[in-house]
């Protein structure tokens, strides 16, 4: 595996490149976006070409000489992966980077630790690497990946190289899960379009049989009145199944919002993310306006944050589920105008 075989991302990898060109690799990274896009992989590759013996070459790595292969099998004895010990990345593994960095690399230009989900590290831990970070050493290279930026110290972030990922473009997402988990073309486009530009969680969802739960999700929208208030807690009900379902619900509705919009817009079903179900988009979109599609995208998106901040699920999405626009509610205007 080299660059080349990274979905996405070609910014850093171009930004990556020219640094091993210019032979100005500094001393500790930082590569933050949401989880499974490709930070981890990103950053091992980045480590293959700073020590290929072909790299002064080609800037990226070969994949054939020692050094790549040792890597890429995970047992090079200069490069070191560190992550969490239960919920936190402790102490004892900032002291052993310490006590490696001591000594000269066995056989790599540089050293490497990738720590991942690096905002897990407590006090003590992230104290510590404050002190490997002040006295940078030119053998080594530090690499922190984390989907939490937010939640580490500022200092630390501001003595590494931040790399910020971008989430990946559907196109993209899809291309991969035909290429490589030989999908067809139209589920991989659903789930390249649910699963918000992570290839990790697109994989995820075809395990999970998203496609029926999204089938019964959405006949359930369909059927839900805003003037029945049973037929509303149903539906919040429906979607509070857990935490990981919530998401993907969340996410469902935030697709077929998105496309309901897309639709009325432009009567265009290849722009569409559920494109199987093109009939029942437009049937929404004939019965909801723009200013009603928006709200309930903003609602949703909203529904999202909050539950992200673990506060109570069912409180949060019956408040959803109230303020939603249901395709009855222009039905119901129309016939009032006639009358």
């Amino acid at each position: 595996m080299s660059f080349h075989d990274i979905y996405g991302h070609e910014k850093k990898i171009e930004i990556i490149k020219k640094t091993l060109a210019q032979k100005r690799v500094g001393h500790a990274y930082l590569f933050s976006g949401i989880q499974a896009i490709g930070k981890k992989i990103l950053a091992r590759e980045f480590v293959k070409a700073l020590n290929c013996e072909k790299g002064d070459m080609l800037h990226d790595s070969c994949g054939e000489c020692s050094s790549c292969r040792k890597i890429q099998k995970g047992g090079h004895p200069d490069v070191f992966s560190v992550e969490a010990d239960g919920q936190f990345i402790r102490i004892d593994a900032i002291r052993e980077i310490q006590e490696q960095m001591k000594c000269k690399p066995l056989e790599a230009r540089r050293r490497a630790f990738i720590i991942d989900d690096a905002d897990k590290m407590n006090d003590q831990a992230a104290n510590a690497l404050l002190k490997v970070l002040e006295e940078p050493s030119s053998a080594n290279i530090l690499i922190l990946v984390t989907a939490r930026p937010y939640s580490m110290p500022s200092t630390i972030i501001s003595r590494c190289q931040h790399m910020r990922f971008n989430p990946l473009r559907f196109d993209t997402v899809a291309k991969f899960l035909v290429d490589r988990e030989d999908m067809d073309s139209q589920s991989a486009l659903l789930l390249a379009g649910l699963s918000g530009g992570s290839i990790g969680r697109a994989v995820e969802l075809n395990k999970d049989d998203i496609v029926a739960y999204r089938a019964a999700l959405l006949q359930l929208f369909s059927t839900t009145r805003s003037n029945d208030l049973f037929s509303l807690i149903n539906f919040a009900s429906f979607l509070g199944q857990g935490k990981k379902e919530v998401k993907q619900g969340l996410n469902i509705l935030n697709a077929f919002f998105r496309d309901v919009l897309v639709f009325k817009e432009t009567q265009k079903e290849e722009m569409l993310i559920n494109q199987d179900n093109s009939s029942f988009i437009s049937n929404h979109a004939a019965r909801l306006s723009g200013e009603q599609i928006l709200q309930n995208i903003a609602l949703v998106e909203k529904a999202e944050k909050i539950m992200e901040q673990n506060v109570n699920k069912s409180l949060t999405l019956e408040t959803m589920a109230f303020k939603l626009n249901y395709s009855e509610s222009q039905i119901s205007e129309a016939k009032r105008a006639e009358i």
